[in-house]
């Protein structure tokens, strides 16, 4: 502070009613008092790091600790930033002023200021220095004595400083009593740092960082400090933007970019009320402070690679603080009668579409929870990300004779169902998906483990998927330089060598054999069948084998002999130092023939030496049973066999509806009365103002069939639906015989199908495995749209 600049002893902090009457009335928690402080700290920072770009940006909160929490415990927050004048403190502290440029800020200082403040103590203290001033401006906000004197002006005082210090501190005392019993709790530090790394997700993460879709999801990578702990931001845990699935012929990437500009507007420059038209003065703050602004909605939409029943959906921003989280309004969709219907989740309530999007001219509520959800700007944005038709294709069409394109719709199609492998991006074992373990991962993914910042791990669990489901893919061996011109000849066929396909290049020496061959080691011999195997995902994982604790790896292996004392056998074990592996051959009779999941083929045939080795008093049934309780993800009741059963029936009236907008009295024709009938209650049910003639003569009557209605027409036109038609199933081609076999196939998968949508809830597990095994054979007999 420069000696000529005056010094007064008292600021005047007289507050409008409507303030006091907002303090007395919010009711903030913990985190959210320390967020109004926060937000303003970093308004100035971010401003701070534009004006010196060597500034190492800082926040620091000091909390007491549980058994230090009692009423005369401070609760510190500080930052590095520029420090303010005495003019600038005065902005700062008066409740219901805001500064001189409030647009684009988070912080509406005075009025988050004394809210916050009021709301955790009732003394206040504010110290604030600038670069080159040598003396602190210290004020004392003691609400207390000036209810006493009736009087809004606190006192000031100055302290020397070194004028290269800068920056402010809030430091507030006398804590009320809620909040001390909040500190009091051993886990209110780690409750309070998780919150802000959640709500300043944006502001922490480091838009170079080593996570997939790093650079898409942005940040500013500020640093904010709880307790001299570093708090991380919470990231999303989501595929890289590079992966993408199949929908429509057309490829939907893992994670896309949302960008809509919008026309400009005029912005109050300290409410930051927005104006579509210009206005010389704010009907809010009276401000005369009113300039054209750039407005856009910015984001982006992406595929966790895990899925929650809680953990998923959008978070939506204002100048860069999450103001929503795991919002899911976005996946309702409102209907004609002003109902909202959930659209997704749809298969046993776990979802994984989640994004970011900021709306930074849009309204929020005094406390920053939401959104004005009934304000133009939310609504427009919605129109933009989420469109205003049904996300489901199939009811779009039926209503509004179209599909819903935006790109929420676009993700919900290519991603709403969450079946293992690569169609999907979903981690699997060969069976089922590994939910369990795709979250565990992502647990280490949000400890920072390196090995899991990429989606690498969760890729490999994919694939691994479907090569144990479907076997490896076929690999084709280079054709060698001499059978180019064979190639050239139409002659390929005569280079390929009688082992390996090609011919080795002649100046290659050739091994010669040794005189003794010797004899293949036990490490070798395993080291051989790894080369072959795939490591099923879910296991490389710690089990419980009796009283002790093993690694338990199960490979399962394909192109190789696996061999014990010179026999062939389906599955091999080694345990060496605590570890178990076994070795299941994907050839083997239960595998290949009865559809048995490896990993149960694999614990049956180990158990006896397992049961020996670590001296399990347990039966075998007892014993494999314990081993499977730990795999959670392979469990099978009822409800997943329903969903996955109600969704193959969606697909199909999907597909089926393709077909009969061209055909329909042909496809009508077919089916029973009974089926017509069902399709006609049905469609009464959930579409009231269907106009069912209408349906009947376009087609549309396919998206209301039952099982039976499909099992009518493969019974009684199959040329309508096999060959290609709804069903893969070859039918034309073949013999009278067997074409009456691949009807009869066919009708047993929906058959089964019709037991799984509208029978009795299963409890026998051995049926719902069969069950499941019928979804799968049937899926794959379905022609993709």
């Amino acid at each position: 502070m420069t000696e000529t600049e005056t010094r007064p002893d008292t600021l005047n902090l007289t507050p409008s009613p409507r303030i006091l009457e907002m303090i007395a009335e919010v009711d903030l928690q913990l985190h959210q008092c320390l967020c109004e402080l926060i937000d303003n700290c970093l308004d100035e920072l971010v401003e701070a790091t534009r004006v010196d770009e060597t500034l190492e940006p800082r926040i620091d909160i000091a909390l007491p600790t549980a058994s230090k929490a009692n009423r005369a415990a401070k609760v510190v927050v500080s930052d590095n930033g520029r420090g303010m004048s005495q003019a600038e403190l005065r902005y700062a502290l008066s409740a219901g002023t805001s500064g001189k440029q409030r647009f684009g800020s988070l912080g509406l200082f005075g009025m988050g200021f004394n809210i916050a403040t009021a709301r955790l103590g009732t003394l206040t203290e504010v110290r604030t220095g600038r670069r080159g001033d040598d003396q602190w401006i210290i004020a004392t906000i003691d609400l207390r004595e000036m209810q006493r004197r009736s009087s809004y002006e606190v006192p000031l005082r100055y302290e020397r400083k070194d004028p290269g210090e800068h920056g402010t501190l809030v430091s507030v005392t006398n804590l009320r009593d809620d909040v001390v019993d909040k500190l009091k709790s051993a886990s209110s530090t780690r409750e309070v740092s998780k919150n802000l790394g959640r709500i300043y997700t944006y502001m922490l993460r480091d838009p170079d960082g080593p996570h997939s879709g790093a650079q898409l999801m942005g940040g500013l990578n500020q640093r904010l400090y709880v307790n001299a702990r570093q708090v991380p931001p919470l990231v999303p845990c989501i595929w890289d933007p590079a992966r993408s699935v199949t929908y429509k012929a057309g490829e939907v990437p893992a994670a896309e970019r949302i960008y809509v500009p919008l026309t400009n507007a005029f912005a109050c420059m300290n409410c930051g009320r927005w104006y579509t038209s210009r206005y010389d003065r704010c009907v809010d703050c009276e401000s005369t402070e009113i300039q054209e602004r750039q407005r856009r909605i910015v984001g982006w939409l992406g595929v966790q690679r895990f899925a929650d029943k809680s953990d998923f959906g959008l978070t939506f921003f204002r100048s860069g603080r999450a103001i929503t989280t795991r919002d899911r309004s976005l996946f309702d969709w409102e209907g004609p009668d002003g109902d909202n219907e959930l659209e997704y989740p749809i298969e046993l309530g776990m979802g994984r579409i989640v994004g970011e999007i900021h709306l930074d001219h849009a309204p929020v509520n005094v406390r920053k929870t939401n959104f004005d959800t009934s304000s133009p700007e939310w609504r427009y944005m919605v129109e933009k990300v989420r469109g205003d038709l049904p996300l489901r294709p199939q009811l779009a069409k039926r209503l509004f004779r179209r599909e819903n394109d935006s790109p929420m719709s676009r993700f919900f199609n290519a991603f709403r169902e969450n079946k293992p492998g690569l169609r999907y991006l979903m981690p699997g074992n060969g069976s089922t998906a590994i939910h369990s373990d795709a979250k565990g991962w992502a647990q280490k993914f949000r400890s920072g483990d390196p090995e899991y910042q990429t989606d690498e791990k969760w890729y490999e669990a994919a694939t691994d998927h479907d090569r144990v489901k479907y076997g490896p893919p076929p690999e084709s061996a280079p054709p060698s330089d001499e059978d180019d011109w064979l190639e050239r000849e139409g002659l390929g066929h005569l280079g390929a060598g009688p082992t390996d396909g090609h011919t080795p290049p002649k100046d290659q020496k050739q091994p010669e054999p040794d005189a003794e061959t010797r004899p293949e080691t036990e490490d070798q011999r395993f080291a051989r069948y790894r080369e072959h195997a795939t490591l099923l995902p879910d296991t490389d994982r710690g089990v419980r084998l009796g009283t002790a604790q093993a690694i338990l790896r199960v490979y399962v292996t394909s192109g190789v002999e696996l061999l014990k004392g010179g026999q062939r056998q389906p599955s091999v074990v080694r345990i060496v130092a605590g570890e178990v592996e076994i070795y299941v051959d994907a050839d083997t009779a239960l595998i290949a023939r009865y559809g048995w999941p490896p990993l149960n083929v694999a614990l049956v045939c180990a158990a006896p030496q397992l049961k020996n080795v670590y001296s399990v008093s347990d039966s075998i049934d007892g014993l494999v049973t314990a081993i499977l309780e730990q795999f959670p993800d392979r469990r099978v009741d009822s409800s997943a066999v329903r969903s996955r059963a109600e969704m193959l029936l969606e697909g199909l009236r999907d597909r089926l509806a393709d077909l009969t907008a061209k055909r329909a009295s042909t496809f009508w024709s077919v089916l029973s009365g009974e089926s017509k009938r069902a399709a006609e209650s049905y469609a009464i049910a959930v579409a009231p103002d269907v106009d069912w003639k209408a349906a009947v003569e376009n087609g549309e009557f396919a998206r209301y069939l039952g099982v039976e209605g499909v099992l009518d027409l493969v019974a009684s036109g199959p040329e309508l639906v096999l060959d290609g038609g709804l069903f893969r199933t070859t039918y034309a081609a073949l013999g009278e015989e067997t074409q009456a076999d691949q009807v009869a196939r066919v009708s047993a998968f929906l058959t089964d199908l019709k037991r799984m949508v509208v029978g009795p809830p299963l409890q026998n597990t051995l049926e719902l495995s069969r069950l499941l095994l019928t979804a799968d054979l049937l899926d794959a007999e379905i022609v993709q749209a």
